[in-house]
């Protein structure tokens, strides 16, 4: 009889560990994971982005709200919202908590949603020259028949209804600071300053619009085509007064990096930045 149960045990155990291995292995991606909300119900489109969704999308990575996936052209990039992570979680529902202590937990949730999506419009709405954003899709919209192929960390691919997926469909840039790195080592410091310059850019013409952005994070969250700066991460805009103060609170960890990086690049940075912003509110 324990021998039985042992070997039970075991099985119990190789299978969870199976399970686990696989949602190691697919970077934690399932299709329950991006299922589109039913609360919400939002869609913008443009032509080009009908025809980038034509094509395959392979796994790119995984942030703390998407899943990215890149075109097969590496032109765009498909983010997947993690929309679970606004759902209340299995233990909760099934533990006996107070109902108002889950309410609260949900309303919560609710929020965090209704910020994340808000500022997503407010990327393509107001930004979207410096965020890509080509299309946003929420919540469950008319069946026309379409669907978006990704493919996952294992090579699988899944075809994705669009009426009930959540996505968002940015162009693809190659990393900001990653370029300005790279120039340096080379000796290239016209090209950094070039570099810099596009940053700036795109940090003030966001503050002068009174936009601010919740997300301290600058060496990913950054893009560079060779000419004009991007903002790769937008879920964390929001609108507040004080645009100048909204561009020194973005300002303020770059120039950090900078003292330890380059200070005489940030002399350069200091200086530019001052120029920039002093035009640029000047005239809003």
């Amino acid at each position: 009889m324990l021998r039985k149960i042992f070997i039970l045990l075991c099985l119990i155990a190789a299978c969870s560990g199976i399970g686990k291995g696989i949602h190691w292995a697919k970077k934690g991606f399932t299709i329950r994971r991006v299922a589109a909300p039913t609360q919400t119900n939002f869609e913008i489109w443009n032509s080009e982005a009908n025809l980038a969704m034509e094509q395959p999308f392979r796994y790119l990575g995984r942030g703390r709200q998407c899943f990215a996936f890149a075109s097969l052209d590496g032109k765009y990039v498909l983010k997947l919202p993690r929309t679970d992570i606004y759902q209340i979680p299995f233990w909760m529902r099934t533990l006996p908590f107070p109902t108002n202590k889950r309410e609260i937990f949900r309303a919560v949730r609710r929020e965090r949603e209704r910020f994340v999506l808000n500022s997503m419009k407010i990327a393509y709405e107001e930004l979207q020259e410096d965020t890509g954003v080509l299309a946003l899709h929420f919540g469950r919209t008319p069946d026309l028949g379409k669907k978006i192929t990704v493919i996952d960390a294992l090579g699988y691919p899944h075809r994705l209804p669009v009426h009930k997926t959540a996505f968002v469909l940015q162009t693809k840039q190659p990393i900001l600071m990653k370029a300005f790195l790279d120039t340096l080592r080379l000796g290239d410091r016209a090209k950094g300053k070039e570099i810099l310059d596009a940053f700036i850019d795109v940090v003030v013409a966001r503050g002068s619009k009174g936009i601010w952005n919740k997300d301290e994070s600058f060496l990913r969250n950054y893009g560079f085509d060779g000419k004009k700066g991007y903002q790769i991460d937008i879920g964390s805009f929001y609108h507040k007064p004080n645009g100048a103060a909204s561009i020194h609170d973005t300002m303020h960890p770059v120039r950090s990096w900078l003292a330890k990086t380059d200070p005489e690049m940030l002399t350069y940075f200091d200086t530019a930045l001052e120029r920039k912003m002093h035009i640029a509110l000047r005239t809003n």
